[in-house]
This record gives C-alpha cells, sequence and structure tokens, in this order.
C-alpha cells in the first residue's frame, strides 16, 4: 500500500510536469491538490478532481493537480515541495467530507489536530504547531465563490471549521507558508462530498470539478491575486 501510493503520488507529479513543461515560462500556475483514498473510502473525490483538473486551463493559468496521501507531515511535505517547484499563484486544496451533502468552501485553518489511534480511539487535540497563531485565515474571495457556484446550481456553503483532521492541517499549514514567504501563492480549501455512486445524497464528480473550477476562475478574477 505504502509503495503504491508513493507511485500514485510520483505518477502525478511526472504527468504534471509533462503538462506544464510546454506551457510559457511567463504563464501563471494555479496548484490544485487532492487527497488518496483513506479508511473505508476506496475511493477519493478529492483526487479525482486533481487528476481531472490537471493539465487544464482555467481563466489564462495553467493547472497541476496532485493527490496526496493522507498524512499530516508528507501532505504539507509533498505540497511545499510542489509550490517550490512550480511556483503557483494559487493553491486551491480538496478534501473529502463523507458527512457533507454540499461544497464546502472553507474560510479558517485551525491550530488543532487529533488522530485516530491504533485502538479506533480518538487522540486528543493538540497543537499543529506550538508557536503558531490559533487562527489563519484564507484572503481568498469565499463568499464570492460560494455565490458563483450557488449560482451555477451547486449546493455550497461557507464554512468557518474545517475539522481537525489532515484536511484541515494541510490548510493551517499552507496558510502558514503562504505568510512567511515571498511571493507565496494565495490558498483556499474546498471540501467535497461523497461521489453519487458511493451515497445516494453525493455529488457527480463533474458537478465537484465545476465547482473547484469556479473557485479558481473567481480567485483569479480578484486582482489581488495577480498583484501578491
Amino acid at each position: 500500500m505504502k509503495g503504491t501510493r508513493i507511485l500514485l503520488i510520483v505518477g502525478v507529479f511526472l504527468f504534471s510536469l509533462g503538462a506544464s513543461a510546454g506551457q510559457a515560462s511567463c504563464t501563471p500556475v494555479v496548484l490544485v491538490t487532492g487527497f488518496e483514498p483513506f479508511q473505508n473510502y476506496t475511493v477519493n473525490p478529492s483526487g479525482l478532481i486533481a487528476e481531472a483538473l490537471n493539465g487544464s486551463s482555467i481563466a489564462g493559468a495553467s493547472v497541476v493537480g496532485i493527490v496526496l496521501p493522507v498524512d499530516y507531515n508528507e501532505s504539507i511535505e509533498i505540497a511545499v515541495r510542489a509550490i517550490t517547484l512550480y511556483h503557483p499563484i494559487l493553491v486551491i486544496s480538496c478534501g473529502l467530507n463523507p458527512r457533507s451533502h454540499d461544497i464546502r468552501v472553507e474560510k479558517i485553518g485551525v491550530n488543532l489536530k487529533r488522530y485516530q489511534k491504533e485502538n479506533g480511539r480518538l487522540s486528543f487535540p493538540r497543537r499543529i504547531n506550538a508557536s503558531g497563531p490559533f487562527l489563519r485565515i484564507s484572503s481568498l474571495p469565499m463568499v464570492e465563490i460560494a455565490r458563483a457556484t450557488r449560482n451555477a446550481n451547486i449546493s455550497v456553503q461557507l464554512s468557518f471549521f474545517a475539522g481537525m483532521y489532515v484536511c484541515n492541517g494541510l490548510f493551517y499549514q499552507l496558510l502558514g507558508y503562504a505568510h512567511g514567504h515571498d511571493s507565496s501563492p494565495e490558498v483556499g480549501f474546498i471540501h467535497v462530498p461523497l461521489l453519487d455512486s458511493q451515497d445516494p445524497q453525493g455529488m457527480p464528480l463533474e458537478k465537484m470539478v465545476d465547482a473547484v473550477t469556479i473557485s479558481i476562475q473567481v480567485s483569479l478574477d480578484s486582482s489581488f491575486v495577480y498583484s501578491t
């Protein structure tokens, strides 16, 4: 399983590198991340979204999509590696919220994490970064993203709590990375529901891809993304 996971990640990176090699150097890049399957979820729609958008062009930007492991440390390490390689102006990370039936546009990363122990019990919440602020807030136009998504007849909600698991951990750490480095990308996070093939109240993959595409379009339409 570990070897398969590494091959998947490396494969997506190589495909992304090949897709972007033919782009002009002045073309802005958007990084989209998703996660691999975890626990009993043999398919993770967030990873499918990243794969679907990889190599595409949205609002004049070249999209690189990568699939991350569901691990606090590995996910941020690989994401930062991709940022230093592709120098994106925007990062949209996606993750699965199996209890939601809507697209959830996240606003806040919280400096808390918990994980499931080997005995199945949940750990007590701990800080992700002992010296970091309790909250980090995305500067992307989340209200406008939600409005445009809703206008496309896609069910969407604004969310102010991304949980305390790897999704939130990645979001919080990416916001911290962007804050601490010059010429860093703007960062957003979107939770997606299960596929309609996984849950009768789930959502078709095409709608999820459309929602993430809209989030990129709206963000790139915001002049501050290009000016940072």
